[in-house]
């Protein structure tokens, strides 16, 4: 007999009160920059978007975040050996990577420089510094590739 996946209940200042299932639900192991004690997470597509929110499970934290590929063009890294063997990737294809999305003078802005790795297969993420490529903390979303 097949199992029900678990249903977790959200409730958040900002977006009201909102119900996942254990497949959006990711464990951070190092929290990320700045939340290093917040290790799970939901992520959530917007409806009629690329955007997505990743939505702490135990504080009022949130973030809105962006499949890369839709932040720039031709976006791409290589993520070191540690970054693999912690989030335990097997293949490439299991790799999610998404970027956060700030406003600025309402300007929406992603971080290149920091994107988040989901790995797809064992629902584990982590924030990723890129130190081999020269991408922005701060580049301007345009409306260009979908966002």
């Amino acid at each position: 007999m097949k199992q029900q996946p678990l249903i977790r209940k959200i409730q958040s200042e900002f977006y009201g009160t909102f119900e996942v299932d254990e497949s959006h639900i990711y464990h951070f192991p190092k929290g990320i920059i700045g939340f290093e004690d917040e290790h799970e997470y939901a992520l959530i597509q917007v409806e009629g978007g690329p955007f997505h929110l990743l939505h702490s499970l135990g504080e009022q934290l949130s973030f809105v975040v962006l499949p890369g590929n839709y932040a720039a063009e031709e976006y791409g890294f290589r993520i070191s050996q540690n970054m693999i063997n912690l989030l335990e990737i097997k293949q490439p294809e299991d790799v999610m990577p998404f970027v956060i999305v700030n406003v600025i003078d309402d300007q929406l802005y992603a971080n290149l420089k920091a994107p988040l790795i989901f790995n797809k297969t064992n629902h584990k993420g982590a924030q990723y510094i890129i130190d081999e490529a020269d991408y922005p903390i701060r580049h301007p979303l345009t409306g260009k590739g979908g966002a």
